[in-house]
């Protein structure tokens, strides 16, 4: 338990890992590994660089580490089986960023339209029609009772033809007339 840590350097590190000094650097600059006294230990690092390096996207090789995939080319990588021709593979990591770029994107542009009033509640909407044709219905319907006194004693069927459709017309124009006054003004818009 009281074993002595043995610190390298960073280009020790790099030779270690089988990666380029630049990206032990990149690393130690943005604090996915930490350092002790300038210098680091190599199996606290190992575990830091595993945990919070991410594996390249473009890697052609099956089971390759973040590390190996990082060092392409040194001791770790040499021992990693190499795939002749990678068969289709789920999407990676650059697919998953542009899927999730892209729904960012829209999510902004929804947002915006909302803030903008260009968008309307799909529930209210539906309400707002149902309740409307529902009023124009019973508008229509009650017609028939409001034109069956005025048709009594009537034995011409154009007669009979113009007051039925003398009391649809009052129907639909009562029904328009509402709905117009529920529109907002066009300069509220």
């Amino acid at each position: 338990m009281n074993a002595r840590v043995e610190l390298i350097t960073q280009a020790a590190y790099a030779r270690q890992r089988g990666v380029a000094k630049s990206a032990v650097a990149k690393a130690v600059a943005e604090g996915r590994i930490s350092l002790i006294d300038g210098k680091i230990d190599p199996a606290v690092a190992d575990i830091q660089w595993e945990k919070n390096t991410r594996a390249r996207a473009d890697s052609r090789r099956a089971g390759a580490t973040s590390a190996e995939v990082e060092g392409a080319g040194g001791p770790a990588a040499e021992t990693a089986p190499v795939v002749a021709e990678a068969p289709p593979a789920a999407p990676g990591y650059n697919e998953f960023r542009t899927r999730r770029e892209k729904a960012e994107a829209e999510k902004s542009e929804f947002e915006a339209a909302r803030l903008a009033g260009r968008l309307i509640d799909r529930d209210t909407t539906e309400r707002a029609i149902f309740d409307a044709f529902r009023q124009l219905r019973d508008a229509v319907m009650t017609s028939a009772q409001r034109a069956a006194p005025k048709l009594l004693g009537l034995a011409d069927v154009r007669e009979v033809e113009r007051v039925i459709e003398d009391e649809q017309r009052k129907a639909f124009a009562g029904w328009e007339q509402r709905m117009l006054e529920r529109l907002p003004s066009k300069e509220a818009v």
